[in-house]
């Protein structure tokens, strides 16, 4: 191919990034329900003192937000994650994975989805880097918002749940529910309009 060719075609692919990046703009993930719970019937194998989840009272622009606090020091975890993307004739399930919690909290070996995971918990939670998890220590996901514009190709309006646990040795310490829905912001409805 000559160069003016690949030049051509480096445009043409900047531009396709450009119009998806600006695309993505268009779309917010709006939180519906937020819920975890501990499994009470294993309490003296189960090491988390309480855990509280919810989302915030503002109904336009909602944030999750979580806590829980450890009786006992937690060297390991296992993490469990399913994000669902419900559809009449089958939901697609877009990922289903259990990972070793503390790799997950040190950033190894992850995929990418995991890794821009932990990338924001470092902007709203004090999760640790490492694992221990200490005991008697608040451990908190305040006022998280998802920006779409980090994860690759939304561009659908969609309702979205996920399911996540923390779990040692097969005992669950809690597990989490959250509903969502992606939708076109005011904005990009307006524009689209006029």
């Amino acid at each position: 191919m000559h160069p003016t060719r690949w030049a051509i075609v480096a445009l043409i692919c900047v531009y396709q990034q450009l119009q998806m990046a600006a695309a993505k703009n268009d779309f917010e993930l709006y939180f519906e329900n937020f819920t975890c719970n501990s499994d009470s019937s294993s309490k003296e194998e189960n090491p988390l003192e309480s855990v509280h989840c919810g989302l915030s009272k503002n109904p336009k622009r909602r944030t999750l937000h979580m806590e829980f606090l450890l009786r006992e020091l937690m060297h390991e975890h296992d993490f469990h994650i399913v994000i669902i993307l419900p559809r009449r004739t089958m939901n697609f399930v877009l990922i289903n994975v259990t990972t070793d919690g503390c790799q997950l909290l040190s950033n190894k070996n992850q995929i990418p989805l995991l890794r821009i995971a932990r990338q924001v918990l470092d902007r709203y939670s004090n999760f640790p880097t490492q694992c221990p998890f200490e005991r008697a220590k608040p451990y908190y996901l305040r006022g998280f918002r998802l920006d779409l514009s980090l994860i690759p190709a939304v561009m659908m309006e969609t309702p979205v749940t996920v399911q996540f646990s923390y779990s040692r040795q097969r005992v669950q310490l809690f597990q989490g529910h959250i509903t969502a829905h992606v939708q076109r912001t005011v904005n990009a409805k307006q524009k689209k309009s006029g």
